[in-house]
């Protein structure tokens, strides 16, 4: 069993990226510990260690008594059980929190709403809230299940399709809607779910006005990692980095106290993601724990999250696993679990192999990137990144260097079409091989490096830059082949091309040319 297994057996507690309290937290100072004290009494719920951390934190109070989140912002991996947080959360909200500030929000006035893309992704927390609380269960089990406190604060329930609605005796009620429904009268709290699902802005624009008109009005939304498409979830989950950063740029550096930057900045975004780190390796255990916080309190383990790996295409992997961004259109195209393992930290070049440098550029030219390759004593083909620097102007030199240091002759690089090309005639002028990558073997140079991963036949030493690249890196099609695409690729490839070129020319590089000598009766021969 990996070590990372034995250290971790349960799911991080705490968020990855998170938005820091602007004071203690205490009971005083959140309505978090009311929630969990209700979900534990009331309910009979008790709640995992990740969700308690996310309610105390999500629902700190300012000194008026107000929350200070406007919006909530929650990400993390599928079946971690966000639906029963949004059902205790909401249950909480029409039957307690309701009545906590008559004078300034009358109950009648409060409502809560569900949303979601669909009425039934709405529907699932709502029904948990309604089998808690129905006063005229339709059936023996559901009379069962059902909990008197609850029943007895609940004037009635309609179910009717399109019309569902739970009203508490208050005459405060929490309804659900259809994003394309949303648009409505003002509600007190507001509940969005699979937030990812939103690629347009027309029902958040609707949404996001309905608790302005409220004092300490508050929207969450729920939901696991996006893609492309996602706009709405992506544009909130900006902001609350952009906010993130804000306060280690002020308060965590002590330009600012807490107190000064809650004066200066906006405070009212909360961003609280359990994800894994970008360009992790699909099996990476820490990540996995990371991304799943319920893993060792309920039935998921890490071994049935590692048991996924070959059941998923990696993009839906990292989405729904791993809670990463996939902002390709295109499933990346190296096969994820292959690159990882492909890696031994370990690997070198043996003594006497040949070896080819790999030269290559991001496309906007901010960074230039040197690996090479050659063999190790099992044979097998080794690469590495040898060199990352921004610009371009230092490439030529620093290969000319390596090369002369380690007797390198050959040096691989697409020679048309891309920013390196440029290196081509400055590295045959100084005395170095090119081995030029254009047409066909722009194909065979993106396509090779995939069946060495796909065949675990090369071994690399998981550079971190090297690691995100291969995580991020999609192709285009270019006749009949694939080749690389640094423009839409989502993170900068350009260190795994030069990887890829440095591999391809270990392949293909031209043997030394043997000549035979007039003098053959010495035996001479001229290399």
């Amino acid at each position: 069993m990996p070590k990372a297994m034995q250290r971790r057996p349960f799911g991080r507690t705490e968020p990855r990226l998170w938005t820091k309290p602007l004071r203690e937290l205490t009971p005083e100072t959140s309505l978090g510990f009311e929630v969990i004290e209700f979900a534990a009494v009331i309910l009979g719920v008790v709640l995992y260690p990740w969700q308690k951390w996310l309610l105390i934190h999500a629902l700190e109070l300012l000194e008026d008594g107000s929350y200070r989140f406007r919006r909530v912002i929650v990400l993390v991996a599928r079946q971690q059980g966000k639906t029963l947080l949004a059902s205790v959360l909401a249950a909480w909200w029409l039957f307690v929190d309701s009545a906590r500030h008559p004078d300034r929000v009358p109950p009648v006035k409060f409502k809560v709403v569900g949303v979601a893309q669909n009425l039934d992704i709405a529907r699932e927390p709502w029904s948990l809230v309604k089998m808690w609380c129905d006063p005229d269960p339709a059936t023996a089990e559901e009379a069962e299940l059902a909990l008197p406190a609850l029943q007895a604060a609940t004037a009635k329930v309609s179910d009717t399709n399109g019309k569902e609605g739970i009203y508490a005796l208050s005459r405060a009620h929490y309804e659900i809607r259809a994003a394309m429904n949303a648009r409505g009268k003002p509600a007190a709290r507001m509940l969005m779910d699979e937030m990812r699902e939103q690629k347009t802005w027309a029902a958040w624009n609707a949404v996001s006005q309905t608790t302005k008109s409220f004092w300490s009005g508050q929207l969450w939304g729920i939901s696991n990692a996006g893609d492309a498409l996602a706009v709405v979830l992506r544009t909130q989950r900006d902001a609350g980095l952009e906010s993130i950063a804000d306060w280690e740029r002020y308060v965590e550096s002590g330009v600012q106290s807490a107190e000064e930057f809650a004066n200066h900045h906006d405070v009212s975004l909360g961003l609280f993601e359990w994800s894994a780190p970008e360009g992790c390796a699909l099996d990476d255990v820490d990540g996995i724990l990371q991304a799943n916080p319920s893993i060792g309190h309920g039935a998921m383990t890490v071994q049935s999250a590692l048991a996924d790996i070959r059941g998923m295409t990696e993009a839906g992997y990292r989405t729904e696993v791993l809670c990463q961004w996939v902002t390709a259109r295109l499933d990346v195209y190296l096969d994820g679990l292959g690159w990882s393992e492909c890696r031994d930290e370990w690997s070198v070049v043996a003594d006497g192999s040949p070896m080819v440098l790999g030269l290559d550029t991001s496309a906007d030219r901010k960074f230039t990137y040197l690996s090479v390759a050659g063999f190790r004593d099992d044979g097998l083909a080794h690469g590495e990144l040898i060199a990352r620097r921004a610009g371009m102007l230092w490439a030529v030199d620093h290969a000319v260097k390596v090369a002369a240091k380690q007797g390198i002759r050959h040096v691989a690089l697409q020679t048309r079409g891309c920013p390196a090309a440029e290196f081509a005639k400055p590295l045959q002028d100084a005395g170095l091989e090119v081995i030029e990558i254009a047409g066909p073997a722009l194909g065979a140079s993106a396509g090779r490096l995939r069946d060495k991963v796909r065949d675990r036949s090369f071994r690399h030493r998981g550079q971190p830059a090297l690691d995100v690249a291969a995580a991020g890196a999609t192709t285009r099609r270019l006749g009949e082949v694939r080749v690389w695409d640094r423009v839409a690729s989502v993170v900068d490839i350009g260190g795994l091309v030069s990887l890829a070129n440095a591999l391809y020319g270990l392949d293909v590089r031209p043997e030394p040319q043997v000549v035979a000598s007039a003098y053959e009766e010495h035996d001479l021969i001229v290399v």
